[in-house]
């Protein structure tokens, strides 16, 4: 009995010591403002927007698929559900189907705002503006999303985990 007690104090003082070492994250301080900075540029690296955007669709894909975490998913507006096998295997064909990307294309994130954090896993949510090249050349938008963003912190470093879509139906 004197073994099991034991063991179960030293289980509980290994899962408190990550616990006690996280630095103290409150909505509104210098260390969420910090932490939302950063969170956003995992947001624009994720989705190759802004500074990190790629001439070669396949550059964007082959990053996505060793930036997100390994159980990674997203909920589209319709309600589909991909994992991150299925995204990288639909964004490959994708590529290869229009290799080139245009700066500007794509996902175009804004308003960024982390929205709450729970030890390793942080929520956030944003106005995604997805855009392409029409017929006639030009850059257009063809949707718009507010998405839910969720990230976990895996050894030290902040990761896209998954996200949901919920569309924005423009006013007609």
């Amino acid at each position: 009995m004197r073994n099991v007690l034991i063991a179960v104090l030293i289980a509980l003082s290994a899962l408190s010591i990550p616990a006690m070492a996280q630095e103290k994250v409150t909505k509104g301080d210098k260390n969420w403002a910090a932490l939302e900075k950063v969170l956003d540029d995992v947001n624009n690296q994720w989705l190759c927007a802004a500074s990190y955007h790629k001439n070669k669709a396949q550059e964007c894909v082959n990053f996505r698929a060793q930036y997100w975490a390994d159980e990674f998913f997203e909920i589209y507006p319709s309600g589909q559900i991909q994992t991150k096998a299925e995204m990288v295997a639909s964004q490959s064909a994708g590529a290869s189907a229009h290799p080139d990307s245009a700066p500007g294309t794509g996902p175009n994130p804004q308003e960024f705002k982390l929205m709450a954090v729970y030890g390793n896993v942080a929520l956030a949510t944003d106005h995604t503006i997805f855009k392409s090249i029409d017929s006639g050349g030009n850059l257009a938008v063809t949707s718009e999303a507010r998405v839910l963003r969720i990230f976990v912190k895996e050894n030290g470093k902040w990761r896209p985990a998954s996200a949901a879509l919920v569309g924005i139906e423009k006013p007609k």
